[in-house]
């Protein structure tokens, strides 16, 4: 359960979030999304350079229908927050 969803009965359950130090960052360029029978299937990979039109798929993560729309929220949010500060910053240099 994500830290914002609400259990049942309709208190507010916290969750702390730890992050390992040792945490892998991973660079796709390829995303797919497949939507099954309560379950939505994210697939992450990188095109071949050395063979054009191959890609490998790398990673596969299954997430419940409540946590793929809370994903898709957060997401829309956050990229339309990060929108307006680059316009911001754009609008500032072209003032200087």
């Amino acid at each position: 359960m994500s830290n914002n969803q609400k259990p049942d009965n309709n208190e507010q359950q916290k969750v702390q979030i730890h992050v390992s130090p040792d945490l892998d960052y991973s660079f796709r360029d390829v995303a797919n999304i497949f939507v099954g029978a309560g379950e939505v299937v994210f697939e992450f990979g990188n095109q071949h350079r050395s063979m054009p039109g191959h890609v490998t798929i790398s990673n596969r993560i299954v997430l419940s229908f409540a946590n793929a729309f809370e994903l898709q929220q957060k997401l829309q949010q956050l990229l339309l927050e990060a929108q307006k500060q680059i316009q911001e910053n754009f609008t500032k240099s072209q003032g200087s």
